[in-house]
């Protein structure tokens, strides 16, 4: 059977697990594919697509730039309008963003609460 083993990933649970770091100047999480195909996300509508593009096509880079057995676990960058935090999650990448209030330091803590947290249930989706 070809969905045995197979677990469905449930968007509005994943939205409601991401939402919880959009605080303190978090305005949106986002967990895309290394392609940039949005799987979950919070924040506002508008500025995913572009950002989910963004963050996909400069991880995939960095992680090209890199030796191919080492994988890029971190990623933070500084934006005019923002902040970015990038970390890969079993296959898909987890990115918050936030404006420039939000400091790198607890963005990264938030990023790794949540990563720890979809760990287990994302190593279970086959993509």
């Amino acid at each position: 059977n070809f969905f045995r083993g197979r677990i469905m990933l449930r968007a509005k649970v994943l939205t409601k697990v991401l939402v919880q770091a959009n605080t303190n100047g978090v305005h949106g999480a986002l967990l895309l594919t290394e392609e940039g195909s949005l799987m979950a996300t919070t924040g506002e509508d508008e500025k995913q697509v572009v950002i989910a593009a963004i963050v996909s096509n400069v991880f995939t880079q960095f992680q090209r730039l890199r030796n191919s057995s080492d994988n890029l676990e971190w990623l933070l960058f500084d934006c005019k309008e923002g902040r970015v935090v990038v970390t890969r999650v079993g296959v898909l990448l987890l990115c918050l963003y936030s404006d420039t209030t939000a400091e790198f330091g607890m963005l990264k803590a938030k990023a790794n609460v949540l990563r720890d947290y979809l760990k287990e249930p994302l190593s279970q989706v086959a993509m």
